[in-house]
């Protein structure tokens, strides 16, 4: 990224979002208690 001069390309940013999208499920989703 920044320091390797390295840019992502699309599918790069796809996958992060795909991530952290899967992140938030497991944080947000209602747990037995």
């Amino acid at each position: 990224m920044v320091l390797d001069g390295f840019r992502p390309d699309r599918y790069d940013v796809t996958g992060a979002l795909i991530c952290l999208v899967g992140v938030a499920v497991i944080m947000y989703a209602p747990r037995a208690a």
